[in-house]
């Protein structure tokens, strides 16, 4: 009986075969990348074109946030440049209006010397 269990032990290690069942993980792997290379390269082409997809989607997403509050504060900015030339004009108009009473009404501004103070 030995030395049948011994020529089968035998047989199976010239057959490249050990005494030991193989491993899972090594029959899984030549399995997939020895006998199906193919499929085993387009899945990770897909799952890498997956993850490039999410990041183009997250840098749009943030680009276009940033955006929108660039032109929140362009508008803001508008708003407060049309406010100042506003306050430019009501400052030109005070001038003008003290260049033409001195010009058209003889009007003078008033000094320390030219000043007359009325009593009733």
């Amino acid at each position: 009986m030995k030395d049948k269990k011994s020529k089968a032990r035998a047989k199976r290690t010239k057959n490249g075969q050990s005494g030991t069942t193989p491993s899972l993980i090594k029959v899984l792997f030549v399995d997939v990348f020895a006998k199906h290379w193919l499929v085993a390269l387009l899945s990770t082409l897909v799952v890498f074109s997956a993850m490039y997809q999410a990041k183009t989607s997250h840098d749009t997403r943030r680009a276009v946030a940033e955006s929108q509050k660039l032109r929140e504060t362009q508008q803001k900015l508008e708003i407060d440049g049309q406010s100042l030339r506003l306050e430019i004009t009501s400052l030109t108009e005070a001038d003008r209006i003290s260049s033409l009473a001195k010009k058209q009404l003889d009007m003078i501004e008033v000094t320390t010397n030219n000043e007359k103070i009325i009593t009733l």
